[in-house]
């Protein structure tokens, strides 16, 4: 990914369900641009929260209270495993975080998020993938 001090990104943030933190969606990760870094990681929660199948068995969850007796998110359910998924039902988990991710970026909120689940990805956003060259790799043994 390539970013340029004129893209006005300065924050980026990744969240999903296998992270540090309780998430209550099932993406994998959720990474997200931003202008500052907490509203990145702001943007990055609650699209990965989106990325969801509310209600699927293959979908552990338990309430946060149970896990952590002192997490703010008291007797909301987060996610503690995902089974087996078909394709048709990862992308409409992934859709529907799409959906918000897409929101997001049409009000300015977020520059461009890449989500990820089951082996599956989303891209939101004009997000330039740079590929390795030489100019770059010489930048590099420079520095």
């Amino acid at each position: 990914v390539a970013i340029r001090s004129e893209d006005g990104v300065r924050g980026v943030a990744t969240s999903g369900w296998r992270g540090r933190s309780f998430s209550l969606g099932i993406a994998d990760a959720v990474t997200v641009l931003a202008r500052t870094g907490a509203e990145a990681d702001a943007a990055a929660t609650l699209i990965a929260n989106a990325v969801d199948l509310p209600g699927h068995p293959a979908i552990a969850r338990a309430a946060a209270r149970d896990l952590a007796p002192d997490s703010d998110l008291g007797e909301r359910l987060v996610t503690q495993g995902v089974g087996a998924l078909t394709p048709g039902e990862v992308a409409r988990a992934l859709d529907n975080g799409l959906a918000v991710a897409e929101d997001f970026r049409r009000r300015g909120l977020i520059a461009a998020s890449a989500l990820f689940l089951a082996g599956e990805a989303r891209i939101s956003g004009s997000v330039t993938l740079a590929a390795p060259n030489k100019h770059a790799q010489e930048e590099f043994a420079d520095a």
